[in-house]
């Protein structure tokens, strides 16, 4: 699985930080970097949720370079 952002859509609410502070950060001016893209089986659940927590729907994950459906 791998985790993508739309960074235009990003307001720096900092959700998938707190949830996944090994996948995402802030940067200076307090916008999503991913630090890893390519999602662990271990951190599968920490990054699902950063993904839902995101208030502005910043993320896409993607299996087999094909979007995963998300409750």
């Amino acid at each position: 699985m791998t985790v993508v952002a739309n960074l235009d859509l990003c307001d720096g609410y900092g959700e998938c930080v707190k949830a996944a502070p090994d996948y995402f950060e802030l940067d200076d001016d307090g916008f999503v970097v991913v630090k890893k893209s390519d999602v662990t089986s271990e951190a599968e659940g920490r990054v699902i949720n950063a993904v839902t927590r995101c208030p502005k729907s910043v993320f896409t994950l993607l299996a087999d370079g094909k979007p995963v459906e998300l409750p």
